[in-house]
């Protein structure tokens, strides 16, 4: 990361001093100062900026395992590829960051639908919780958005357990965070989707490319 700092460091400095030298060079010629100079400038500035936001926080967020490798290294070519975009309904230009946040966003619908599957299958009657009686209501709330209970746990592919037994007692395990791929170890189980948020980022970046800002698209709708 220091390294990729210092290269940024390297290419601000070098953009500086070839602006600077040839609008000297054009002052003293002409005594004047093409404005593109300058607007070429700014949006090489943003560029870079775009740049150094979009890849130190996608490392920040690997760093702290909020997502994996792969999703790191898809923001940081997002935000390089493609530094600054104009859609007609944004807070930034910076695509990278939108592209993270819209896919953050768009991600929310896997715990709205879980919660939905829960809500029905308890208004069917079934008992969902049983076994977790000891669980507090926090706990149990928490369930309903991350995971469903399922009977055929084992059997489906890329669901991971949303529980854990410990002293032969079972009990909400929401290690949501975790980028192993650890199968239940019984059918009658609560679990939880595993989709990679890579897929969520592409979404977002789509979305803010086709659409704009969700956080603006949202906000606009509220606030005239």
């Amino acid at each position: 990361m220091l390294s990729e700092l210092k290269v940024l460091d390297a290419v601000r400095i070098a953009l500086v001093s070839v602006a600077m030298f040839y609008s000297s060079y054009s002052d003293w010629v002409s005594r004047e100062v093409d404005d593109r100079v300058w607007i070429m400038f700014r949006y090489l500035i943003l560029a870079l900026i775009s740049i150094g936001l979009g890849c130190g926080l996608a490392y920040a967020f690997y760093y702290f395992g909020f997502y994996g490798g792969a999703d790191a290294k898809a923001v940081m070519v997002i935000s390089i590829g493609l530094p600054l975009y104009y859609p007609r309904m944004r807070l930034h230009p910076f695509t990278g960051l939108a592209s993270l946040s819209n896919g953050l966003l768009i991600s929310l619908i896997i715990p709205i639908s879980m919660l939905i599957i829960n809500l029905s299958t308890i208004l069917r009657g079934e008992n969902i919780f049983e076994g977790f009686e000891h669980e507090n209501r926090i706990r149990k709330l928490a369930a309903l958005f991350f995971g469903i209970r399922v009977r055929d746990a084992r059997r489906r592919k890329f669901w991971l357990p949303l529980e854990e037994e410990r002293d032969g007692r079972r009990y909400f395990s929401f290690n949501i965070l975790t980028f192993e791929l650890e199968e239940p170890k019984r059918d009658d189980s609560w679990v939880t989707p595993g989709l990679p948020l890579l897929l969520f980022i592409t979404a977002g970046f789509l979305t803010f490319i086709l659409l704009g800002d969700l956080i603006y698209v949202i906000a606009s709708i509220f606030i005239h």
